[in-house]
Order: structure tokens, then C-alpha cells, then sequence
């Protein structure tokens, strides 16, 4: 599959970018096609060598987090309008040109419908969006910390180790089950 597939795919399939919202196509390779407006820009990515992923980003120009571009790609879009599981939003892969192709489409119809106010530069949905990101990084992270401290927990129990299991359940009573909580008052019984 030529890398010009992509491009010209690309392209065609975003040009409703320079037609209805006066972005500029600014940058073309193998792996990324770039739109602009003064505000606003537009990159499609493609890694057409490893693993033939494809996707969108959405950022505003000029507006930079450790000075660097702050992109927003599809799936996260697709989660601040509560639509991503209708639309079965999943990563895009393509390894033919007529995948290829399905997927350029589906992508553009994707952006086209659910990203008008951020082509439009609506600041509010920007913030929107980035609450929505720094969201989903502290639910991450307090996922990751529970099950860190899950295990943690196992082991005190396991050795009775009881005020163990109180200093590692005590910060983050308010996000553990019912069960584990029952768990906690009878350790912190223990305890006393």
C-alpha cells in the first residue's frame, strides 16, 4: 500500500475542513495530514510501518502544556458527547487500501458530526475536553493505586497485621466496596 493512498485519502476525505470551516491543508507526509485555521488545528495520523494505526487530533493552536501541542484525539471526543459506545468507537487499523479507505471515511464523518463546536473553536468545549481528560488520568490513577493497595492489604490481613490494613485503607475509604470497608472496621477493631 503507497503511503499516497493515505495522503490522497486524506485529503478528499477531510477537504469539508477547507470548504466549511477555512482550514489550510499546512503539512503532508506518509504519516500525518495537518489542517489549520487560525485557531484550530486538524492532524491525521497514520502509522503505516508498525502498527497501522490511524487516528485524529484536535488542539488549539498557541495553546501550549509544557510547551508542547495538546492534541485530543477521537475516542476522547467521542466520550464528552456520551457517544462512544453508540458509534462502537474503537482504535482504527488499517493494513489495505480499502480498509484504508473505510477507515478515512468513517473517521471524517466521525469529526464532521460529534467535533463542530471544537472546529468552530468553542473555548468552552476545549475545557470541557480537558476536564474530561485530567478525569479519566485521576480515575486511572486511583485505579492503580487501589490495586496497589489491594495487594497490599492481602498481605497485612493474611499476617493479621491489622493497623497495616487501617493506614492503607484509611486514605481512600471513600473508593473502596462496601466489603472492603466492612474489612476496615473490623481491622480498625483490632486495633483499639
Amino acid at each position: 500500500m503507497s503511503t499516497n493512498d493515505f495522503e490522497s485519502l486524506v485529503q478528499k476525505g477531510f477537504s469539508f475542513l477547507v470548504s466549511d470551516y477555512h482550514f489550510r491543508c499546512v503539512e503532508v507526509t506518509n504519516h500525518v495530514v495537518r489542517f489549520e485555521s487560525d485557531k484550530v488545528f486538524v492532524a491525521v495520523r497514520y502509522d503505516a510501518y508498525r502498527s497501522y494505526e490511524l487516528d485524529v487530533e484536535i488542539g488549539e493552536l498557541n495553546v501550549l502544556y509544557g510547551g508542547q501541542e495538546r492534541p485530543f484525539n477521537m475516542g476522547e471526543i467521542l466520550r464528552l458527547e456520551g457517544v462512544a459506545e453508540k458509534e462502537r468507537y474503537t482504535f482504527f487499523q488499517a493494513s489495505t487500501p480499502s480498509v484504508l479507505a473505510n477507515c478515512v471515511a468513517k473517521l471524517s464523518s466521525l469529526l464532521s458530526t460529534y467535533a463542530v463546536e471544537l472546529l468552530q473553536h468553542n473555548e468552552f468545549v476545549f475545557k470541557r475536553l480537558s476536564g474530561l481528560r485530567e478525569r479519566e488520568c485521576d480515575q486511572y490513577e486511583l485505579k492503580s493505586k487501589l490495586a496497589h493497595i489491594r495487594r497490599e492489604v492481602q498481605i497485612a490481613w493474611k499476617n493479621k497485621d491489622y493497623a497495616k490494613v487501617v493506614t492503607l485503607y484509611k486514605p481512600v475509604e471513600s473508593s473502596i466496596s462496601d466489603a472492603e470497608k466492612k474489612k476496615l472496621a473490623f481491622a480498625e477493631k483490632q486495633v483499639k
